[in-house]
């Protein structure tokens, strides 16, 4: 794997770049690199209200389309859910709108296996 991969995404064998990130390597890339990116959970209010990674912010799947504008451009953008699904069609209705440094980071589950921070339950 090159340096250029390494930064910016491996490329899968048709060459095409990839936007699907392991926890590990959205802790390495990111979080242990100090890269600033904006850590997106598309999870509902409720579940995110229910304990998140640290330091992210919720968008629900469902207001991505509406609430875009709120969503930089200027930054990597990394998305996760609780299974991964809906960070998948999150990523793709940001790529469909032209965002280009974005990826799925797949679960809360994994992120949090991974011993990333978690934000406990604001709700009781």
């Amino acid at each position: 794997m090159n340096i250029l991969s390494k930064l910016f995404g491996h490329n899968s064998q048709d060459g095409a770049a990839t936007t699907h990130l392991t926890a590990s390597e959205y802790q390495q890339r990111f979080v242990e690199a100090q890269v600033p990116h904006l850590l997106l959970d598309v999870r509902t209010a409720d579940e995110f209200g229910e304990g998140h990674i640290a330091g992210a912010r919720n968008l629900p799947v469902q207001e991505v389309a509406q609430k875009m504008g709120e969503v930089p451009t200027d930054k990597p953008v990394i998305l996760y859910c609780r299974s991964g699904n809906r960070s998948g069609m999150a990523l793709q209705l940001l790529q469909t709108a032209g965002y280009t440094n974005v990826y799925n980071a797949g679960s809360l589950h994994d992120l949090v296996k991974q011993g990333l921070p978690t934000q406990p339950a604001t709700r009781r």
